[in-house]
């Protein structure tokens, strides 16, 4: 399954993606402009060089003395060549081996030209300069290396020292837009926590308006909105659930005396099936009584206290249907906070789904350790798909039949004390649901 970008990683990459083609953008154009200014400069020292030459040319003719030889030395160094032509084309001189303009002049025009490369000698970029006055001498050319140090070491000092700026330039600008977005993206992280707290148990709460901007504030209030519109069906459906089962109750009650009455067999298994129905009631009572929980952090209640009422509670029941029962704690008390009838009603749906799973001549244990209780039978166990929920037992049936109503009750009562509901199976076979709570006092054993 592909995982897609959450809208942070959306931006990020869109920033990323818009940084790239603008830094490729830029220095494409600062390139394709210093390359314009390169050709310049060139242009301008070749019309240096060969102003100067014609220079020397005009105080001395034969580019004898001093100043001369200094000239046509360095545009040696320079792996540069010249030619002075007269006027009628021959060559006065030159440092070509051929003994030739480096171009046949043409007309009297002063023009640049490139010289392809030939016998490991590099292209030449030059200028044929025409040469004023109506002297003996026409033309000179010179010429030099068309990746020449001279035209290309400002290039090169570019690219090394001051476009490689752009990179880390770039990183920090992408690295403070980061920043910036995760700081504006923030009331929405906050929205989508508050909202992935809502559970069943808390459909009261509502995402925070508070110190939200304008536009996130409509989406939070129309989320809000929606969960007032969910509340309210729901609470309709725990009534009217709670509704029906208090009406089944009083008939339940009549038909269970009248059986009661009868010595026939058969009656005898029909009030073996209305104990399921009668236990399917009160699960559904105690489900519409779970949007009523309520209880102060100082309301504390005894889990070793509670194990054996449950225990006494449901000994008969469990007695009669042929298992055992034992009730085992770590300490004397085993105190948390919480709501004592609904911690109460938890642990006997469990010690009921307990023993709805249980075979003739089985134990069913209630063991109270530092942070909770557990409830451990010796049926056949949570199927694979319960243990691999990431929310224990909130929809799926209890094991592999039933409604799902005595696990989810536990789960919701849980998760409304703070704590969870977690299920496992043991290794020697049997099954182990255990309700942990979050802060615990232990007294003294």
């Amino acid at each position: 399954m592909v995982r897609r970008l959450t809208l942070f990683g959306r931006l990020v990459f869109a920033m990323s993606v818009v940084a790239l083609v603008a830094t490729c953008a830029s220095a494409a154009f600062l390139y394709i402009r210093f390359q314009a200014a390169n050709d310049e400069f060139r242009e301008e020292t070749l019309s240096t060089f060969a102003k100067e030459l014609g220079r020397q040319i005009a105080s001395d003719p034969t580019l004898s003395d001093i100043h001369a030889i200094a000239l046509k030395s360095r545009i040696h160094e320079l792996r540069g060549e010249f030619a002075v032509i007269r006027t009628d084309g021959s060559l006065l001189e030159g440092s070509g081996e051929k003994g030739e303009p480096l171009i046949p002049t043409s007309g009297d025009q002063t023009q640049f030209f490139l010289l392809p490369s030939h016998d490991k000698i590099k292209a030449l970029f030059g200028l044929s300069l025409k040469l004023g006055g109506g002297g003996r001498f026409a033309f000179v050319q010179v010429a030099f290396p068309r990746e020449h140090v001279i035209f290309d070491s400002v290039l090169e000092e570019f690219v090394t020292d001051i476009a490689w700026i752009w990179i880390p330039f770039v990183l920090v600008l992408l690295l403070t837009n980061v920043i910036v977005l995760k700081l504006a993206l923030k009331p929405l992280t906050v929205a989508a926590q508050e909202a992935r707290a809502i559970t069943p148990s808390s459909i009261a709460k509502r995402l925070t308006e508070t110190r939200m901007p304008d536009d996130v504030l409509s989406l939070v209030r129309a989320v809000n909105e929606a969960l007032e519109r969910l509340q309210t069906g729901f609470l309709s459906l725990e009534q009217f659930s709670g509704l029906v089962a208090h009406e089944l109750r009083t008939p339940l009650a009549i038909v269970k005396t009248r059986l009661s009455l009868s010595q026939d067999r058969i009656a005898r298994e029909v009030e073996s099936d209305l104990a399921g129905i009668e236990r399917l009631i009160n699960q559904l009572i105690d489900r519409v009584r779970i949007g009523a929980l309520h209880y102060e952090q100082e309301d504390l209640v005894d889990l070793v206290d509670v194990a054996r009422q449950v225990g006494r509670f449901l000994a008969p029941t469990i007695f009669s249907a042929g298992c055992d029962i034992e009730v085992a704690a770590i300490a004397e008390t085993v105190t948390v906070s919480g709501a004592f009838d609904f911690i109460f009603r938890a642990l006997r749906n469990l010690v009921e789904n307990a023993l709805h799973h249980s075979s003739v001549g089985g134990m069913i244990s209630i063991r109270v350790y530092q942070s909770g209780i557990v409830v451990i039978d010796q049926g056949a166990g949570f199927p694979p798909s319960r243990l691999s929920q990431r929310h224990d037992a909130r929809v799926e049936s209890d094991r592999a039949d039933g409604l799902g109503l005595g696990l989810s009750i536990v789960a919701e009562t849980m998760a409304a004390h703070g704590g969870r509901l977690k299920l496992s199976n043991l290794p020697a076979g049997g099954a182990s649901a255990a309700m942990e709570f979050p802060f615990q006092q232990s007294g003294a054993g």
